[in-house]
């Protein structure tokens, strides 16, 4: 074979080595952001539990919020070959464990504190291990990536309902929640204008905007309510409206 074709194979071999370390790079990302999701959601669902042990259905919905956790590290664990991240990993599955644990006798005391801080060693894990990546996002990764953290942030601002409705008086519940919808309002603002939606796209943005306005009403009077339910609901619609512009950014990669 010539040299030119020597060369043309390296470069081709080159391409694919590449192209295979940025999706490997995008699985971590994803599932960092899925994690940092879950984390939220799951201890979200165990306080409304723990608040209402009646509804016994939301234990299931605790229970697949661990496993879809787990899912999460096992991809990681596929995909990265840092060394940190294996270690981070191996922690966030003892917390994992220890959260199953809860679930054994979720109505102690001390556990909705327990599962609470189990809940922010999640959320510090992967967002290390997203740090801890070589890759810079695409405008629409970016942007996907701001959808993923609105989402993570609903699901921030109803945890720490959820945890005020247990200890109304907690100040650092409180400081929680309101960095969260500080932040929300942030993002949600930065949207519109980093990035050019027209037509059907920038009415799903105001859909999104009217639905957080609804939700950040009943939350700015957290500490006169106690009204978990219609938490819920309108933090779902919020959700779904950012499930559009998800989506949407998704297909755009």
């Amino acid at each position: 074979m010539r040299l030119s074709g020597y060369l043309s194979l390296l470069i081709v071999a080159g391409s694919l080595l590449q192209a295979a370390s940025i999706r490997s790079q995008v699985s971590l990302l994803e599932a960092s952001e899925n994690i940092r999701l879950g984390s939220q959601e799951v201890v979200k669902n165990y306080l409304f539990l723990y608040h209402n042990p009646g509804k016994t259905y939301v234990r299931e919905l605790v229970k697949q919020g661990l496993d879809d956790l787990d899912a999460q590290f096992r991809l990681i664990a596929r995909s990265t070959k840092d060394e940190d991240s294996k270690d981070i990993l191996t922690f966030l599955d003892y917390s994992k464990g220890k959260m199953l644990e809860v679930l054994k006798d979720p109505f102690e005391k001390e556990n909705p504190a327990l599962m609470l801080d189990y809940s922010e060693v999640l959320l510090e894990g992967a967002e290390t291990i997203s740090q801890n990546l070589k890759y810079t996002p695409s405008k629409e990764e970016a942007m996907l990536i701001k959808m993923k953290d609105m989402a993570y942030l609903i699901e921030r601002m109803t945890k720490y309902y959820m945890a005020m409705m247990i200890e109304p008086d907690n100040s650092v519940y409180n400081e929680m929640l309101s960095e969260a919808m500080t932040q929300m309002e942030s993002d949600i603002d930065s949207a519109g204008e980093e990035y050019q939606y027209s037509g059907d796209r920038l009415k799903d943005l105001e859909m999104l905007k009217a639905n957080w306005l609804v939700l950040k009403s009943f939350l700015e009077n957290k500490m006169g309510n106690n009204m978990p339910n219609i938490i819920l609901l309108v933090s779902s619609e919020v959700k779904k409206s950012v499930h559009v512009l998800e989506t949407f950014h998704s297909k755009n990669q």
